[in-house]
């Protein structure tokens, strides 16, 4: 999945809206003052596209990091000025940017402003729009007319609004008149002093069916930052839009993504903190570039559970690690294992909207369906034993496949027993064998060259028709063609769902071709 996101605020500060509610709309700027905005926005656009080598550099397209995805968020109303719409469309030439696009009230004039973008070379199907609507100064009936423009004019966006209860039947009223395929969300009222009460939060949900993401505190996390910047116009550079500044400036270092980011806060308190991060929700929801809050919709996910599912080992709700090892090792232990509340509310929405969801893991069905039992009835079955089990489940019927191990006699690696200390566990359905487990104890963890001795015990003629998969102090046997990504494509075939349409994740190199499908 690519990330990548650089987020931007020049030092404009005014807007052509007055809402009540913000400082921005008190002040105009003068002629010097756009001038310098002006001048800072070109700054950037030419420092950035000279970072990733021009519009034609194909080479660097392709390389893996760096920015990919250029988001203006300002305080005031940047899309009223030409030099916005210039400056996007020289960033969506480079090759190597996948999406570019702003923050804005929607307020510009449409074919004009496109017409600067267009004749500046801009890439119309990189253009991303998050639009907010702001009932003090627009109908909904309005608003939902430009949506639908901007819509139709081929520029993909997003429209929402602040969540204040006054203002709920302008924003449901905005929800009816536009299209279903347009996401609205709400953005939680700060300034409400109080809690929402249960009939406005069912309303909200209704209307954004993410907004619980707004009601969950999501405990900042750095390590989920490293791919993103917020840079400001004179460069100064902070991992999002409320973490603290970091050492340097953009224009005097030579930087790219994997800054070491500084946070200094303990909560992601707002959407472009939480919503630009790198976790796996995030990119599942809103795809490969989630600030611009525009959903992904996938027709089915397929998903890691140790590690993924299950955090180990994660300030946010761990696992123990001996509760791991025996989970590995096909033990079980009621109750320690736990998805953490914002993973189970995604889980719900998507399987709410329509998604289908599946588990893919190294673990057995049996065990599989025992950890995440929590949640066990969002899921239609998945890809077990490292890919020798398949099983998919829907509502016209279900489909089910496991893949042979042949491995010939064991007597060579049972001699072994003793010496590397494992014990064998074996999985068959029926008389037929799938997988073999070689589980040694917890401090124990298989190194490579004792897998090297397990495989020459090995009959030679079988050497090629089996894989190893070693996951700590497991070291697993299926059949080669088992693999996860494999039981990725036999559901989605049995499904006729295509791979551009499904969302994976994982946190191993099992899980990598599976990944990248999505």
């Amino acid at each position: 999945m690519s990330q990548g996101e650089v987020l931007y605020r020049g030092s404009l500060k005014s807007c052509n809206y007055h809402c009540s509610y913000c400082p921005f709309s008190k002040h105009r700027s003068s002629e010097r003052e756009l001038e310098r905005d002006k001048r800072e926005w070109f700054r950037l656009v030419e420092s950035l596209t000279d970072r990733m080598g021009g519009e034609n550099s194909q080479a660097l397209a392709t390389e893996q990091g760096g920015f990919r995805a250029l988001m203006v968020a300002p305080y005031g109303e940047a899309l009223i000025h030409r030099w916005y719409w210039e400056g996007l469309a020289a960033v969506s030439r480079t090759e190597r940017m996948e999406a570019v696009g702003a923050q804005t009230n929607l307020s510009f004039p449409l074919e004009k402003s496109l017409e600067y973008y267009r004749s500046a070379g801009g890439r119309l199907d990189k253009l991303r729009l998050w639009a907010t609507f702001h009932p003090e100064m627009v109908c909904p009936e309005d608003f939902a007319q430009k949506c639908r423009q901007v819509w139709e004019a081929g520029v993909i966006l997003s429209v929402g609004a602040v969540g204040a209860p006054e203002y709920l039947g302008s924003v449901q009223r905005l929800r009816a008149l536009l299209p279903k395929e347009i996401y609205l969300w709400i953005n939680k009222m700060d300034g409400l002093r109080r809690d929402y009460t249960e009939a406005e939060t069912r309303a909200f949900l209704e209307l954004d069916p993410y907004f619980w993401q707004e009601l969950l505190p999501v405990p900042a996390e750095v390590e989920q930052c490293r791919e993103r910047l917020f840079v400001e116009s004179g460069g100064r550079m902070r991992a999002c839009n409320i973490a603290r500044a970091m050492a340097g400036n953009w224009y005097e270092e030579d930087r790219s993504c994997g800054v070491p980011p500084h946070c200094g806060r303990k909560v992601c308190s707002c959407y472009l903190a939480y919503g630009g991060r790198a976790d796996y929700v995030n990119q599942i929801l809103f795809g490969p570039h989630p600030i611009f809050r525009i959903p992904r919709r996938p027709k089915a996910v397929f998903l890691d559970i140790m590690g993924t599912l299950i955090p180990v080992n994660n300030e946010s709700g761990a696992v123990p690690a001996r509760a791991f090892d025996e989970c590995r090792g096909g033990c079980y232990a009621p109750g320690v294992f736990r998805i953490p509340p914002r993973v189970r509310r995604a889980l719900k929405t998507l399987a709410r909207e329509g998604t289908l969801l599946f588990q893919a893991t190294t673990l057995p069905v049996k065990t599989a369906r025992r950890i995440c039992q929590e949640a066990g009835e969002l899921f239609s079955g998945g890809v077990f034993a490292g890919g020798a089990h398949v099983y998919a489940e829907w509502e016209n019927g279900k489909r089910e496949h496991y893949y042979r191990l042949e491995c010939g006699s064991l007597s060579r690696i049972e001699a072994l027993k003793k010496e590397l200390g494992f014990r064998i566990l074996s999985y068959r359905k029926g008389e037929m064998l799938y997988k073999l487990t070689f589980v040694r104890p917890g401090k124990k963890p298989w190194q490579e060259k004792e897998q090297n001795r397990l495989e020459m015990a090995l009959e030679p003629r079988f050497r090629d028709k089996v894989r190893w998969i070693r996951e700590e102090h497991c070291l697993q046997l299926v059949a080669r063609e088992a693999t996860k990504a494999n039981g990725v494509r036999m559901i989605c075939g049995w499904l006729g769902i295509p791979l551009s349409e499904i969302a994976a994740a994982g946190d191993s190199p099992e899980d990598e071709e599976m990944i990248g499908f999505s």
